[in-house]
């Protein structure tokens, strides 16, 4: 029986970097875990498994790097010599060595279903990675822990079969990042944030009655309720606003509640609430005469086997988000009108974060409200114990640009303040058809978009796989200005109109 051709492209690479006893080791699996419902909407259909392609980008910026991506559906090696020749080679470093050093192992198979479903059913796939990661380590070659996109039971099991730690945070230890951890975390820290509740129930009657006590002390506004866990994007929120604040106002608004996205019913909404629990918080609005923003913040927990840990403030972003509160993409960095405050509340939140055992990537979300007499106010809102929309981007140009990242988040580049804007959602149908391959040679002829090293300026698309069969690509706009960041997202999107015709 001929042997599995992703066995033999796994022996092809052990042998390749046997020989280098310095080497790192890294194993990456960047299954996004979603919920039964976000499954429901699609979301698996492109964003399951398409992550992560910033770590090809690592090898191209660290020569004692040698990395294996797992993918499904397989990315395309025009992609993979792409990302590596991004950052001009130095010294010893070469493309061709980055080649050596990287193996995309990709599974032929384009089902709409998680990357770790996938690969629990390649059990002889999961054994070789398995054998891979021991004899490294009897080498003498440092192992990394399991690089993924967020833990869930299955990336335990995954890990668990290949002999290795999750890098993101133990699934234990998911609860913080729940919508009621996070208001825990947020009112042990002491950290401002919207009125509501800290415990969630399963059912509408206890729900009346959180709601019931909190419409009482802040009063008939609009309020928000909050599936507890297993739902992003938006998917799990849902508004009502009582007319008074006795029990049967409330329990009558509550039942009469919006999600806050169409492509959820009411019913199918409280199934979660009964599946998943639920918590009450206030919706914040715009002040009068002022303004309303989403920034975020990336941190990243590392724990050392001494028991302490590292706190890594990464970057701020201005997110943006759409009517229902769904990700679209983001701006960096975040306005200095409260971007010191961003860091010093992401960094309370992380020290706490750390001290119960969280680890890996921390995306922190907040609003950002400017009343009329010109002050912002700033409130926590929710802890993504994962990686998230802004993960890829920054660490692309965190790969890309050579430098130091002061603890503000800022980047200087040749002088110049590093500005990028990343988004997931340029989609269309006359899209779908175009390969990677022609948008790539397409980006060659273009020296006014594609990435240049030398300028630190360009474009560095990603969402490579939805880009043939649903028309969805995301990318990464690098420049020195937030208008110049535009002009190149513009030029990029007239670049793929052309092509589709």
């Amino acid at each position: 029986m001929p042997q599995d051709p992703l066995i033999r492209r796994i022996d092809r690479f052990e042998a390749q970097v046997a020989g280098r006893p310095g080497l790192r080791l890294r194993i990456a699996c960047p299954s996004q875990e979603f919920s039964e419902l976000e499954m429901e909407q699609g979301l698996g259909r492109w964003l399951s498994c398409v992550r992560g392609m910033w770590e090809s980008l690592s090898v191209a910026c660290r020569p004692n790097l040698a990395l294996l991506m797992l993918q499904a559906p397989p990315v395309p090696a025009s992609v993979e010599r792409y990302l590596l020749t991004l950052r001009p080679a130095e010294g010893r470093d070469s493309v061709a060595d980055r080649l050596l050093r990287h193996a995309l192992i990709g599974l032929p198979d384009t089902s709409d279903r998680h990357l770790s479903e996938k690969l629990l059913e390649r059990p002889e796939l999961l054994d070789r990675v398995r054998a891979l990661t021991s004899r490294a380590r009897a080498r003498g070659q440092v192992v990394e822990p399991l690089s993924c996109y967020q833990a869930s039971t299955r990336m335990d099991e995954v890990a668990e079969r290949i002999g290795l730690d999750c890098g993101e945070t133990p699934s234990a230890t998911l609860t913080w990042g729940s919508k009621a951890g996070s208001r825990k975390v947020f009112r042990t820290t002491g950290l401002a944030h919207a009125p509501g509740s800290y415990e969630p129930v399963h059912d509408m009657a206890a729900l009346a009655r959180q709601a019931t006590e909190l419409v009482r002390v802040h009063g008939t506004k609009r309020w928000l309720v909050k599936i507890n866990d297993g739902y992003g994007s938006g998917h799990g929120l849902a508004v009502f606003t009582p007319t008074d604040a006795r029990h049967h106002a409330v329990l009558t608004a509550l039942r009469q509640l919006e999600p806050l996205t169409k492509d959820i019913s009411r019913d199918r909404f409280l199934e979660g609430i009964a599946a998943n629990g639920a918590i009450i918080e206030q919706y914040l609005p715009t002040p009068p005469r002022g303004e309303k923003r989403s920034p975020s913040t990336l941190i990243h927990l590392h724990h050392s086997a001494g028991g302490g840990f590292d706190l890594q403030f990464l970057g701020t972003h201005e997110q943006v988000l759409g009517p229902d509160l769904q990700y679209l993409g983001c701006r960096f960095p975040a306005s200095p009108d409260y971007r010191d405050t961003l860091v010093d509340m992401s960094l309370t939140a992380g020290k706490e974060l750390g001290s119960v055992g969280v680890r890996g990537h921390v995306g922190i979300d907040f609003i950002a409200r400017k009343a009329g007499d010109g002050r912002w106010d700033v409130d926590a809102v929710e802890l993504n114990l994962r990686q998230t929309g802004t993960t890829h981007p920054h660490r692309t140009v965190r790969a890309l640009l050579p430098g130091t990242w002061p603890e503000d988040g800022l980047l200087t580049h040749k002088g110049s303040v590093v500005h990028y804007t990343g988004t997931d959602g340029l989609i269309s149908p006359a899209y779908r058809g175009l390969t990677p391959t022609s948008l790539i040679e397409e980006l060659h002829h273009r020296p006014d978009l594609a990435f240049d090293a030398t300028s630190g300026r360009g474009v560095v698309p990603h969402f490579w796989t939805a880009l043939q069969p649903y028309g969805k690509i995301g990318a990464t706009f690098i420049g020195t200005s937030q208008e110049e960041c535009r002009v190149l997202q513009q030029g990029f999107t007239e670049l793929l109109d052309g092509m589709a015709g």
